[in-house]
C-alpha cells in the first residue's frame, strides 16, 4: 500500500478511509453526516467552528431563500466567493434547491466574469460584497436576474 503522509495531520478520531455510496447526490452526503455526526466540526473559519448540524441548517435556509427568490430546478447559480463558509453554505443550498452550481473564480477580470456568467446561463449570483463594483459593470451584459451579496466580519 502506498504511504499517505497527509493522514498524519488528520485528527485522531478522523476516519482514514471512506466508503461512498453509489448514486447518492452530494447534498445527501451532508444530510447523512449531519444526522450521523451532528456535533462534529464541518468548517473552521478564523477560529469559528460550524458543526455539520449547523451547516445543514444554514444550507437548508439558503435553499429555501433561493426558491423564494424564484430559483427552480436546473437554474444556474454562480458563486463568486473565496474560501469562506458562505461558499460551502451556498454550494449545498443551491444543490438542495436543485440548481446547478457554477463556481466562479474571484480573481476573474470583468471580461472573464461576464463571459462565464453569460456562457453558463447563470441567473443568480452569490458573491462577496467587495466584488460588487465588478458585478455592477457586467450585470446588464449577462442573463443575471439577481445578485445575493454576503460579507466577512
Amino acid at each position: 500500500m502506498t504511504e499517505k503522509p497527509w493522514l498524519r495531520s488528520y485528527p485522531l478520531d478522523a476516519p482514514k478511509n471512506f466508503t461512498y455510496p453509489e448514486f447518492l447526490p452530494v447534498e445527501d452526503l451532508l444530510i447523512k453526516t449531519a444526522l450521523d455526526m451532528p456535533n462534529r466540526t464541518a468548517l473552521i473559519f478564523y477560529g469559528k467552528k460550524i458543526s455539520y448540524r449547523e451547516l445543514n441548517r444554514l444550507s437548508d435556509a439558503f435553499a429555501l431563500a433561493l426558491m423564494r427568490f424564484g430559483v427552480k430546478k436546473g437554474d444556474r447559480v454562480a458563486l463568486l466567493l473565496p474560501n469562506v463558509p458562505q461558499f460551502v453554505i451556498a454550494y449545498y443550498g443551491a444543490l438542495k434547491a436543485e440548481a446547478i452550481v457554477v463556481p466562479t473564480n474571484p480573481l476573474y477580470t470583468e471580461r472573464e466574469l461576464e463571459h462565464q456568467l453569460a456562457d453558463s446561463g447563470s441567473q443568480t449570483l452569490v458573491a462577496l460584497d467587495i466584488f460588487y463594483p465588478k458585478i455592477k459593470n457586467v450585470w446588464n451584459k449577462t442573463g443575471l436576474r439577481r445578485v445575493i451579496l454576503t460579507g466577512v466580519r
